[in-house]
């Protein structure tokens, strides 16, 4: 930051020290015999009442520099300007009249402040008027004056998001207006204080992109950008980021996993072996109760078939006897908390309907 701040105070010391070769109509064409209105005059006193003119014809905008900071009040979605000028009066009589600038449509907090370019002068705010999209104050400049009054005008404009996919942010700058100045200033500068994420776009009055026309200088989050009698008469910024920033991003993936996995869990899930284990029991079931329906029924039993039921019996009791404990043993287990509801349920009911089996083949 340090190396865009030295270069812009060499370039405002050069636009000092150094006479321009040529001027240009003054601000507004002709205005001499105009109203002050409520505008107070500042610095006359000093000025020579027959050698003066209220007339612009003779002012030249020597340097115009604007900041536009995007980074400051981000939070509150308003982007700050601090426009600097130098005038300078070429004429032939000193100036004691009205002075105009451009400004956007809806700022807020309209500060004009004027700094003699004078060893300890300290500033002074002027009593500005705003009319739509122009700023005005009253004050003199005295003829060829070597060190020329600085003006400081600050203030907020809306930074309005536009898009859905990207965010973009407009400032607006027209260097030329009906009632200001018909040509350029001699230097005009440029320094963009970029918010989060955001790039930065220029473009002229025709919608062509002059950003590489202003040889930028990038340091930090800064860019500074410099023309000397610029060709173009207005100048768009244009800030751009994605809608949408990393971090949210990763929000939003997040919350796609927890879905994705939810919705999945049925088939990814890994089988515990209690369940593997239940499944081959109701498939041997379903097997034996096939087989038992295919049999046909026997009128009698013989004795010697009874007999050879009872270790079948004995069998079932067996069977019956793992199974309560099976139950008992997974009451254990859910009321500790290592199984999921799901499978306690299942592992339950498959328990139960064997021993309702097993007791309906006793009765």
């Amino acid at each position: 930051m340090k190396t865009i701040n030295q270069i812009i105070i060499t370039i405002f010391l050069i636009a000092l020290l150094t006479n321009p070769v040529f001027g240009y109509p003054g601000m507004g064409g002709n205005t001499s015999g105009a109203t002050t209105g409520n505008i107070t005059q500042n610095n006359s006193e000093n000025i020579d009442p027959a050698n003066t003119t209220q007339s612009d014809q003779n002012i030249v905008l020597v340097t115009d520099l604007i900041e536009v900071d995007a980074a400051q009040l981000e939070v509150k979605n308003q982007i700050f300007v601090r426009e600097t000028l130098i005038f300078r009066n070429i004429g032939d009589k000193n100036f004691n009249g009205i002075l105009r600038m451009w400004v956007p449509d809806g700022i807020e907090g309209l500060k004009v402040g004027k700094v003699a370019m004078v060893m300890g002068s300290s500033g002074e705010q002027l009593n500005a008027i705003q009319n739509g999209n122009i700023i005005s104050w009253n004050d003199s400049i005295k003829i060829n004056d070597p060190l020329p009054p600085l003006y400081a005008v600050e203030y907020v404009v809306p930074a309005e998001p536009v898009g859905t996919l990207s965010k973009s942010t407009f400032y607006l700058k027209k260097l030329v207006y009906p009632t200001l100045i018909n040509k350029v200033p001699l230097s005009f500068l440029l320094k963009v204080t970029k918010g989060s994420a955001e790039t930065i776009t220029l473009k002229d009055e025709r919608g062509s992109i002059i950003s590489a026309s202003g040889k930028p200088m990038e340091e930090d989050n800064s860019v500074l950008y410099s023309w000397e009698t610029p060709q173009f008469k207005e100048i768009n910024i244009e800030l751009s980021k994605s809608a949408i920033d990393v971090s949210q991003i990763a929000i939003y993936l997040i919350i796609g996993l927890l879905i994705v996995l939810v919705l999945a869990y049925p088939v990814i899930r890994k089988k515990s072996p209690k369940l593997m284990e239940f499944e081959e029991k109701i498939k041997n079931s379903l097997k034996r109760e096939s087989v038992e329906q295919q049999e046909p029924e026997e009128e009698e039993v013989s004795e010697e078939e009874i007999s050879e039921e009872k270790p079948e019996g004995k069998a079932d009791d067996a069977e019956k006897s793992e199974l309560v404990a099976k139950l008992e043993k997974l009451e254990k287990d859910y009321a500790s908390g290592n199984m999921i509801d799901e499978e306690y349920e299942e592992l339950r009911n498959s328990y139960q309907v064997q021993l309702k089996k097993i007791n309906k083949r006793n009765q």
